[in-house]
């Protein structure tokens, strides 16, 4: 289950992104790698660095050591024979007794954007960089699709050495490489999870400050049954980035029942919607359509930004303050309601001046005001920019796990109407990673941004008879520094599975 995990991490979480991180994990930069903008949300901030990091001391004790593990043949594993091509032309050259690559085969094999950020000749020098770390051991291979890797298809492998490492290999529709990435692979061994209480002490390893909301769903309610020591229940209010797109998803349902929005309407996109990866809306002609569905999809599966506004913009706010109060959320602490493209350029694109008046604002008026003199002009946020965390500046939508729970609860109330029926499916698409045993039914949302790490998945278990019923685990944790994501997913995962076999 673990490795399973770890290869689903960039297949899940971190291919559906969030607001385009600059984080990743943590350490020294040894070795630089590259990729196109399509590729910067599959890997979030190790391919927005450039960099591959070595890995913490901890994390590496952690391993079995190299050579016990099994190897695993990508050609068992891989369907795209490009994507298998490529990927075994790589790994040719991480032998340890490899050569090269040249400089026409370089030239040849990766993309025009690619090399306009890395030069042929930088490609190069990377390789022998990397061999030294060997030799390598395939241990798992994930394939991602154009469609579940926001129109990318990928091969996530991890690769066992000295320095365990995660590769990210992505082509671009003439099967070129357009992303390789390497990263440390700093996952671990699972904790051992016997009790809620373990699952909030391994959160502790990776800093900063995390709670754990675990709830029962019945009827379209949550009820707490565990919140992390020395909170009250349901925990308190917290950046979730971009898991606040289920509340623009109830907002959406609740519109097509009062039948103020249809699933098949269109909506245009246009350059002042558009916002930055995670997504392919952003890359879409102008003028292009997307049914009200399709941009439902995108933003709750891939985590599509320019989706999520253009369903905010088709939502009147009276509605979405509906929903909220609807869904047991503070309409008040999410008052106004901020775009991601906003968020981008407020995060992330303005004087730390106009952070902190943001931050001072204690009405919705005040804020709303300085949406207004917010500058429109989305270049003013480069990749280098965002690796910040801006959190601390209430530049999120901060809501509790408890306020988490209700929304997840109410979107399944909602899958029950006829306004509701896509609701399941859209939920489900992108599980979050492997699906626990004895699970029947998982939906999931999740963020990884500067500094915050928030995820949130509903399960029903097999013997789970009405539909409505289930289970809910929010995790979120927000820090100074860069949040530990494969860490991270690992700890989740196993609080993950004890929520599956114990029932809460």
């Amino acid at each position: 289950m673990r490795s399973r995990m770890i290869g689903a991490l960039l297949a899940s979480l971190l291919l559906t992104g969030c607001e385009g991180d600059g984080s990743g994990p943590e350490g020294e930069t040894t070795a630089p790698a590259t990729a196109d903008r399509a590729v910067d949300s599959a890997v979030d901030g190790a391919v927005e660095t450039g960099a591959v990091p070595t890995t913490d001391d901890t994390a590496a004790t952690t391993r079995p050591a190299p050579g016990a593990v099994d190897p695993v043949d990508p050609a068992d594993h891989l369907t795209d024979e490009a994507l298998l091509e490529q990927t075994q032309w790589v790994l040719g050259l991480l032998d340890e007794d490899a050569l090269g690559p040249d400089l026409e085969a370089v030239v040849d094999r990766f993309s025009e954007d690619f090399l306009r950020e890395l030069p042929a000749f930088q490609v190069v020098t990377v390789f022998p960089q990397l061999r030294a770390g060997g030799p390598y051991t395939v241990t798992e291979v994930t394939e991602v699709s154009a469609e579940a890797g926001g129109g990318t298809r990928s091969a996530v492998l991890s690769l066992d050495a000295e320095q365990p490492l995660l590769m990210t290999l992505a082509l671009d529709d003439e099967d070129r490489i357009a992303g390789l990435v390497f990263v440390p692979d700093t996952s671990g061994e699972p904790p051992v999870i016997s009790g809620w209480a373990d699952l909030d002490a391994a959160l502790t390893e990776l800093g900063g400050t995390s709670q754990v909301v675990v709830g029962r769903v019945e009827d379209g309610t949550c009820t707490p049954i565990h919140t992390t020591a020395g909170l009250e229940p349901g925990g308190e209010p917290a950046p979730t980035g971009s898991i606040f797109k289920l509340v623009v998803l109830a907002g959406v349902v609740e519109a097509v029942e009062a039948g103020e929005l249809a699933w098949e309407d269109e909506l245009t996109i246009t350059e002042e919607v558009k916002s930055l990866p995670s997504g392919i809306l952003q890359d879409r002609e102008a003028g292009s359509t997307v049914t009200v569905r399709e941009a439902a999809e995108l933003m709750i599966s891939i985590s599509d930004n320019t989706a999520t506004d253009l369903l905010i913009g088709a939502v009147d706010r009276p509605r979405m303050r509906t929903a909220m109060e609807n869904a047991g959320v503070d309409p008040l602490r999410l008052a106004p309601i901020v775009t991601t493209r906003q968020l981008f350029i407020l995060g992330w694109g303005v004087d730390q001046e106009v952070r902190d008046r943001w931050a001072r604002a204690s009405v919705p008026e005040t804020r709303t005001a300085q949406l207004a003199d917010l500058p429109e002009d989305l270049t003013l946020v480069t990749p280098e920019a965002v690796t910040t965390p801006a959190w601390q500046d209430g530049v999120d939508w901060p809501m509790t796990g408890g306020e988490v729970c209700n929304v997840h609860a109410r979107l399944q109330q909602l899958a029950g109407t006829g306004a509701g029926e896509p609701v399941r499916e859209i939920l489900s698409a992108n599980p979050g990673g492997a699906v626990p045993d004895g699970v029947a039914y998982q939906a999931f949302k999740g963020c990884s941004a500067p500094g915050v790490l928030a995820l949130s998945y509903y399960l029903e278990p097999v013997e789970t008879e009405t539909r409505a019923d289930g289970l809910v685990l929010v995790v979120q944790t927000r820090s100074e520094e860069a949040v530990d994501q494969l860490r991270a997913m690992t700890i989740v995962e196993a609080g993950l599975q004890h929520l599956a076999a114990t029932g809460g």
